[in-house]
This record gives C-alpha cells, sequence and structure tokens, in this order.
C-alpha cells in the first residue's frame, strides 16, 4: 500500500496543512501489516527467528541461506552476475568482484533484473565522497523491510510506533516552513534549513507543546539546534528518552555534548540509501551491531583480505538482501571501519561489530544571515534527479553566503539539469546564498583515492556563525 501511495506524496505535502493533517491522521489508523505489506511481517518473524537463537555458528547458517539464495538470484536473471560461479559457499562468494558506484554507473543497465521491471522504486544518492548514483529498490519489499528494521531497532531504546518524536533531517518543508507537525507517522518536523537566532524562541515553544519523547536527527543539525537552545534550557517542557542519530559521523565529543544536555540516551547508526547493511549501536554498547538479518558485510584491507585483527580500519563491503530488482553483492560503500574488539555484546548481539565508522563528515555551508545548514541535508538529502546526471561534484566554500559547485558531467547532463539543480538548491535555503556551477573536467583525490567532497576557507567556530 505505502509504495502505490508513495507517487502522490508530492501532492499530499502541497496540500493546506489542516487537510494534510486530516488525510495523516486516517492513515496513521491503519495497520502497520497493511500500510507495508506481507514484507513487513516477514520481516519481523525473520527479526524474531536471528534474536532467538543462542547459537552463534547457527545464526552464520541462517544468514549464509539468505546470502547464497540473493546472489544465486542475481546469477540466474541479472546480466551482470551471469558469468558468476553458482554461490554454493562463501568461499565462492568472496571469488566474485568488489564493485562500487563506477561500476553501476558504466554497466547500470545490465545490474537490473528484467524479471522485475514493474517492480521497481527508482531513488539516487549523493554519496558522501561525491559520487552520486541512480538505482532502485524493490516495489512492497525494501520500504517495508527499513520501517519493519527500524520500529524493531528503536524499540530497544523504548520507543513504540507513534510514539512523539522530533526530527530534524531530510528535505526542505514546503513553503519554506520552520517546522511542521507530521500526523501520519506523529512526528513534529523542524527544518534543517533554517534553524537560526531568529526563531530559536518559536521553535521551542512549538517543541514545548509538542512533548517529543524521542529526536531523529542529523548529528550536525542537532547541534545546531541544541548552540542555540543552550540560553533557555530552563525553559524546556518535555523530556527525551533517546536520541537517533545516523548519516553522519558522531565525534565522541558530540555524543557526550547531546547526552548531558537531554540527559538521553544518544543511538548512532550506519546505513545508506543503497539499503545493503544496518550497524548500530545498542542500550550497553556504543560498538556497531551489524545486524545478520539485513545484509552481509565484510571488512577488508587494501589488497580486499578479511580483517581479523580488533583495531584494525578496513573498507565497508555490502551485500543486501531483498532486493532482486537490483541485486548489488560485494559494493563497495567508500565508508571505513575499525574493528572492536568485543564480539560478544551484553544485549545478546554476536557477530561483527565495528568501534567507528568514518566517511562520513559533518560538514556546515553558511548562509548569507549567517545561518548554518547541514550539508547532508543541503546535498545528500534531497535527492536531486541531477545526480544521475553527474559522475562527480565537489561544494567549495570560500566566504560566508557563496558556494561552489564543482561538477564532472556525464555525457546526459543538460542546461536543463543544471538550472534544475540550482533552482533545488536555492529555493530549500529560500534563496540566501549565491552559488556558482563550475563544470571540471576532474577533482582531485586523497592519496587513498577518495574526492575531497567539501573544502571550507571559513574557520570560525559553531558558536560564532550563530551570532
Amino acid at each position: 500500500m505505502e509504495d502505490y501511495l508513495y507517487k502522490l506524496l508530492s501532492t499530499y505535502n502541497s496540500l493546506p496543512i489542516p487537510i494534510k493533517k486530516f488525510f495523516g491522521k486516517i492513515y496513521n489508523k491503519i495497520p502497520r501489516t497493511i500500510r507495508y505489506g506481507n514484507f513487513y511481517s516477514l520481516y519481523n518473524r525473520r527479526i524474531q527467528d536471528f534474536n532467538s537463537q543462542n547459537d552463534y555458528q547457527e545464526i552464520i547458517k541462517m544468514q549464509n541461506r539468505i546470502l547464497f539464495e540473493q546472489v544465486n538470484d542475481a546469477i540466474k536473471s541479472v546480466k551482470f552476475y551471469k558469468k558468476y560461479e553458482e554461490c554454493l559457499s562463501l568461499d565462492v562468494f568472496h571469488k566474485y568482484p568488489i564493485i562500487d558506484k563506477k561500476t553501476i554507473v558504466s554497466h547500470f543497465s545490465d545490474f537490473l533484473n528484467p524479471l522485475y521491471s514493474n517492480k521497481r522504486i527508482k531513488t539516487n544518492t549523493g554519496g558522501s565522497s561525491g559520487n552520486p548514483m541512480e538505482f532502485f529498490l524493490q516495489q512492497n519489499v525494501s520500504r517495508a523491510k527499513e520501517k519493519a528494521h527500524f520500529d524493531w531497532y528503536w524499540s530497544q531504546f523504548g520507543y513504540k510506533p507513534n510514539d512523539k518524536m522530533l526530527m530534524i533531517r531530510g528535505m526542505p518543508l514546503n513553503s519554506n516552513r520552520s517546522f511542521e507537525y507530521n500526523s501520519i507517522d506523529n512526528l513534529l518536523v523542524i527544518s534543517c534549513y533554517n534553524i537560526n537566532e531568529n526563531n530559536i524562541k518559536e521553535m521551542l515553544k512549538h517543541i514545548n507543546k509538542f512533548k517529543p519523547i524521542f529526536i531523529h536527527a542529523y548529528p550536525s543539525s542537532l547541534k545546531i539546534i541544541t548552540i542555540l537552545l543552550e540560553p533557555y534550557r530552563v525553559k524546556f517542557d518535555f523530556n527525551i528518552k533517546a536520541i537517533f542519530l545516523g548519516s553522519e559521523h558522531l565525534t565522541d565529543a558530540d555524543r557526550h555534548y547531546f547526552t548531558t544536555f537531554y540527559q538521553a540516551k544518544v543511538v548512532n547508526w550506519y546505513g545508506h540509501s543503497e539499503r545493503l547493511i544496518h550497524g548500530g549501536n545498542c542500550p550497553f554498547s556504543d560498538d556497531f551491531h551489524f545486524y545478520p538479518s539485513y545484509g552481509y558485510v565484510e571488512l577488508l584491507d587494501e589488497d580486499n583480505h578479511p580483517i581479523h585483527e580488533t583495531n584494525t580500519i578496513g573498507k565497508i563491503v555490502a551485500t543486501g538482501f531483498d532486493n532482486n530488482a537490483m541485486p548489488l553483492i560485494r559494493y563497495d560503500t567508500g565508508d571505513l571501519g575499525e574493528l572492536s574488539n568485543k564480539t560478544k555484546c551484553q544485549c545478546g548481539f554476536t557477530g561483527l561489530n565495528l568501534r567507528k565508522i568514518n566517511g562520513r563528515g559533518q560538514d556546515y555551508i553558511v548562509l548569507s544571515d549567517r545561518t548554518k545548514v547541514s550539508l547532508t541535508a543541503f546535498i545528500f538529502g534531497q535527492h536531486l534527479e541531477a545526480f544521475k546526471h553527474i559522475i562527480e561534484m565537489q561544494v567549495v566554500q570560500k566566504i560566508i553566503g557563496e558556494i561552489e559547485i564543482n561538477i564532472v558531467k556525464s555525457s546526459t547532463f543538460t542546461k536543463y539539469h543544471e538550472k534544475s539543480l540550482r533552482n533545488t538548491l536555492l529555493k530549500s535555503i529560500n534563496y540566501n546564498l549565491e552559488i556558482k556551477l563550475n563544470e571540471v573536467l576532474n577533482i582531485p583525490k586523497t592519496h587513498r583515492g577518495k574526492n575531497i567532497f567539501f573544502v571550507s576557507n571559513i574557520t570560525q567556530n559553531d558558536r560564532t556563525l550563530m551570532h
């Protein structure tokens, strides 16, 4: 049901707020099993099966069965994988080549399963390293799985569906509103494009009235609003149980800051738009547990050998489950992880633990009025249509109120895409910024071959920029 109605989302968002609220409340009453379909229930049963298993070797067998089934379905039906040997063991699996975004962009049609041509959901990612990519999820499966997984994951911290949540992430609100109530999921949504000293009192008034129990945010956006809320802490009329933070790197200093300020458990999780793997903190540990029900993860060194030594950094390579429309096998995420020395946790989890994950910065652009906007929200969170026509890009800010975007264009990038990109970005921050688009032949890489996506010459600290 959710996927069929998703095409009407833009129409729903354009409705007057009272009408939108009315329809949202009606939709909210529909049980999740109906809203998200059969796979919501199927995945919940899978989670229960994994969590009820005390034998770690049996968990590995359960995961491998799902992995081999996914891989062999791809070998049968997807052109890119048809040359692969049938996967009957991990030894065979580890012989398959590692792919990355460039591989997918260069052979895009070869990754599509023709049997699912009418069961695809088009989406894209800006990529934290500046390499955009379009891809497909599976209709009636991918979104249902994501919802079921996070309903379960957040439940470890006391969350129940429809609990009041303050959300500070995602795309800009219609008409550049600063906040809006989402009656579908019982959210008070704060625009991470409009948080500044001029409206912070009004925001606090609405937060106090709503009385959220949980927060879901980008770390960078939460930091902006928290710094601005500091003078008004005594006026808080709400208590937070847990703070869910994803899509960016969370520093130890920021974790401590949020924990102390809100007197709440801070939960950091790792995932990506491709929805291949998921890892997150638990109630007892700040390590990232990678859940075997969701996908298959490898931590590899520069020679693509598995890392077994603790406190060693390697690249995160992912194979997703439950996407037959466009399966991705041994996909280099572009992120780096550090292997933890813990193999079994107090929460009962046994499996791959990463102590740290690197590769997703907390970067900001600064608007003309000195408002700070998370780069994750400004670029990655908008899933811009132009992304699929851009090979690489880089954002440069030399002075407040102006940015340059260096773009390595594909042959399909046109003036229309340039205009659409510029207008969408400008609209999201209410035209409070000058944007210059530069066509370049290449973007300089780091010594490890990764893009430097954001370059800023603005060195003032967080608090200075907000006043």
